[in-house]
């Protein structure tokens, strides 16, 4: 079966070097004189693939770059495109593949990936030799993917290597909603804007043949639902997949383009690129990562008892521990609170609740999950590795659900993160340390939680904007105020 569509192709400006992976717009080709449409009559054809359902296309935000990416579970091999400039133009407006590399499964269930071909922060694209190691994703195949990738800083004896953070969701279809069908999401935070209009919501998205309607209820964290907002924005089969753009005939700024992948398993992808008073299809935020509402209540319990790989993502954290922690691949479940991994992150919260420092405003309540970052002791230091070669991640942070909302299913708007003394840049052997006791803070954060292909995904939001902030240590143990998200795929049983 094919789908007769309208379509509209993605131009560029020779006039502005794009730096990808740093500029939504740039990558879109926006440039200074904004993205070139063309109305056009276009059949989309079914996706097959050679090598029976293993090869998976998705598109790719919200955090800090946009484009296309192809997993190939047959061949162990993963690419990503999008619009560059070059020398001459490049007037067919055909991606240029910008990343390319290989990977393995680990035993934690990460894919362990080796870039061959990757950007550096001087804009070029250039053969990696040897091959970039420490690339961490995790994909839920056919629905999307979450995926720290790699920028290369310096020469090539004194490299240092960037997080390039990612989510993925399919991308192969326009969605077909007669009636509204309603998506959970939240916002991803971005170290470019510290005031946002929206941290999580609830959006009611509709359908009529090209067009696409969204009715979003934003809200912020600690207070609440914000103006509900109503857009709406036309899909097409583009370059770049099946995408909606918002808002579809006003693209001569490169300052309010939102472009939204709606998969067929109920992940959503937007890549919003952030103007002054604009605030994209979702009420704010400068992208989201959201998941279809359940048709009725979750389980907390059966929700707190799986395991999740995924990243927490802070990209204000100034703090460093000999490896970048703005992104940090995590996992959770693994522990119960009760285990000896979590003993120092038990009693330091239980040491700072009504005492200590006092920034423990209630312990964690059974809805809870426990885990934290990898951390990989090598001959150069201390990386952020899981490949399961030092064991299981670390007990440092807890995610506490608390309780559902009564309205809205998967929502739960009064959730909390704890972070506890031996979080990085502190560790076990060298714990954050305040007034002579061991630190730990708490911050209030909402999650939306759902069902992807029979694995529950939870996506976490918290802000500096919220009484409480959200808050981490730096490298002195001193309480920077910063928004951090947390983004989890249940590991397949």
């Amino acid at each position: 079966m094919v789908t007769a569509r309208r379509c509209f192709k993605l131009g560029q400006s020779a006039t502005r070097r794009i730096q990808h992976w740093r500029n939504t717009a740039l990558l879109l080709g926006l440039g200074l004189t904004g993205l070139g449409i063309q109305g056009c009559s276009e059949t989309a054809k079914p996706v097959t693939s050679p090598t029976g359902g293993m090869v998976h296309s998705y598109f790719g935000g919200p955090f800090s770059a946009s484009g296309s990416s192809t997993f190939d579970r047959a061949a162990k091999h993963v690419s990503l495109s999008s619009f560059i400039n070059t020398n001459p133009p490049n007037t067919a407006f055909v991606p240029t593949e910008i990343l390319n590399g290989t990977f393995v499964t680990a035993d934690t269930g990460f894919l362990n990936i080796t870039e061959n071909f990757a950007e550096t922060d001087s804009g070029v694209l250039t053969p990696q030799n040897p091959p970039l190691a420490g690339a961490w994703a995790v994909e839920i195949p056919g629905a999307g993917a979450l995926a720290d990738f790699l920028r290369v800083s310096g020469s090539s004896s004194s490299r240092v290597l960037h997080s390039v953070p990612i989510a993925m969701a399919e991308n192969t279809a326009c969605q077909d909603f007669p009636k509204p069908v309603p998506f959970l999401y939240v916002t991803v935070p971005n170290s470019g804007r510290a005031a946002i209009t929206a941290d999580y919501g609830q959006v009611n998205i509709s359908t009529q043949g090209s067009s696409v309607t969204f009715n979003a209820q934003p809200s912020l964290v600690a207070s609440g639902k914000q103006p509900p907002t109503t857009v709406a924005g036309g899909c097409s089969i583009t370059n770049l997949g099946a995408l909606t753009a918002y808002p579809i005939n006003s693209f001569g700024s490169p300052t309010n383009l939102d472009l939204i992948s709606i998969a067929t398993s109920g992940l959503l992808v937007s890549q919003f690129t952030a103007g002054f008073g604009t605030s994209g299809a979702f009420g704010g935020g400068t992208g989201v990562i959201g998941v279809a509402q359940p048709s009725g209540p979750i389980d907390p319990g059966a929700v707190v008892s799986g395991q999740y790989n995924g990243f927490m993502y802070a990209p204000l954290n100034t703090a460093r521990a000999n490896y970048d922690t703005t992104v940090l691949a995590a996992s959770f479940g693994s522990h119960a609170g009760t285990s000896q991994a979590c003993s120092m992150l038990q009693a330091s919260v239980a040491g700072n609740h009504g005492r200590g420092a006092g920034t423990i405003a209630a312990l964690p309540s059974a809805n809870s999950l426990y885990g934290g970052e990898f951390r990989t002791t090598t001959g150069s230091g201390t990386v952020n590795d899981p490949t399961g070669v030092n064991g299981s991640e670390n007990c440092d942070v807890v995610i506490d659900l608390g309780t559902q909302d009564s309205t809205t299913n998967g929502l739960f708007p009064n959730a909390t993160i704890f972070i506890g003394t031996n979080f990085p840049p502190f560790s076990a052997s060298n714990p954050w340390i305040c007034s002579g006791s061991p630190c730990a803070v708490s911050f209030p954060a909402a999650a939306v939680v759902g069902k992807v292909q029979g694995q529950y995904v939870i996506f976490v939001s918290s802000s500096a904007q919220s009484t409480p902030q959200a808050r981490l240590p730096d490298n002195l143990g001193n309480l920077i105020g910063q928004p951090v998200g947390i983004y989890l795929f249940q590991k397949a049983q």
